[in-house]
């Protein structure tokens, strides 16, 4: 089965509201364990809409990782994302 993968790119507009967001969404990914791949750190926006943050997460299959991005857990820690944060989330299948 091949990994899944939830790719985030995020500009926060509130650090205090996304800080509540991201203790939430990580509470919320203790249940589905995935290994964080990126972190932020360095980058260069090549093309496209640019933003500050890029997160990477490998989940064990695509299945697990849209069952996390849709767990109720995570959907609470999303409303708290609302107005804090701008971004594109991608979930994709990973190569054999």
């Amino acid at each position: 089965m091949n990994k899944g993968y939830l790719i985030a790119h995020v500009t926060v507009s509130n650090a205090d509201a996304y800080a509540e967001y991201a203790k939430a969404a990580g509470e919320a990914m203790q249940a589905f364990s995935p290994k964080v791949i990126a972190w932020s750190g360095q980058y260069e926006n090549l093309e496209g809409e640019s933003h500050e943050r890029h997160v990477v997460f490998e989940f064990a299959s695509f299945a697990e990782a849209k069952r996390f991005y849709e767990s109720p857990q995570y959907q609470a820690a999303r409303a708290i994302r609302a107005g804090a944060a701008t971004g594109t989330f991608v979930l994709v299948e990973g190569a054999a």
